[in-house]
């Protein structure tokens, strides 16, 4: 599930191992449970505490800092008003988004600094989007269902890879994979920009990556996402 793996990201870029709760004595080891991501409304405001570390100059990185800060308090709002606890997967998102920001400051690198800040800006502005076109709700799910064309014609039999945009900025992330070969095939995801892409399980010819809004207040999405010019039908 995506939620696992983000959390794994989370891990290698933090450079810890992934914790679990302690199992007390006797415990089966089937019933320890990974630890928890913390409450939305917990990691937002570590997001926004990680934002007043960033730099004041230059100007790029001061206007990315400023958008992102701007939906973030947006978002903070909608979180004080709304007391029910969102889901593990969209927690884990935004958890990790904050980890992902405090590794970059960490870096001293003001180019990838940018990149992140405004891939997190996309990102998040999708979220909100999604929350007030779904009634003020934090933490919906959107079922993206994806079909692989080629000149309006239906291929199947083709691996289909996402990632959080934010994330395909640093490089050296590994993606998910919708459960099924296409096509179609399914896959639930958190409100966000994602990048996709498509694989020939036979040849390991790829796509090229395309940005998706994955949100705007719909439970459910259609992609047609088109594989490389020449493979076989």
């Amino acid at each position: 599930m995506l939620w696992i793996r983000i959390t794994l990201c989370a891990m290698m870029l933090t450079g810890q191992r992934v914790a679990f709760a302690q199992t007390p004595a006797g415990a089966t080891s089937a019933q320890a449970r990974p630890v928890q991501p913390p409450s939305l409304a917990v990691s937002l405001n570590a997001l926004g505490a990680s934002l007043s570390r960033v730099p004041k100059t230059p100007a790029a990185l001061s206007f990315a800092t400023f958008r992102v800060r701007n939906t973030l308090s947006q978002l903070q709002q909608l979180a004080a008003n709304w007391p029910a606890e969102s889901p593990l997967d969209y927690r884990t998102n935004v958890s990790t988004s904050v980890t992902l920001l405090d590794r970059t400051l960490a870096a001293r690198d003001t180019a990838r600094l940018i990149a992140v800040l405004q891939a997190l800006g996309d990102d998040l502005e999708v979220k909100l989007e999604h929350c007030t076109k779904s009634g003020g709700k934090l933490g919906g799910s959107v079922v993206v269902s994806v079909r692989t064309v080629q000149g309006g014609q239906e291929i199947r039999n083709w691996q289909v890879f996402y990632l959080p945009k934010v994330f395909d900025t640093i490089g050296g992330t590994t993606p998910d994979r919708f459960p099924k070969l296409s096509s179609p095939t399914s896959e639930t995801l958190v409100p966000g920009r994602y990048v996709m892409w498509v694989r020939d399980t036979d040849s390991t010819r790829t796509s090229d990556k395309t940005t998706v809004k994955v949100g705007e207040g719909k439970k459910e999405l259609l992609l047609d996402l088109s594989v490389p010019v020449g493979a076989p039908r």
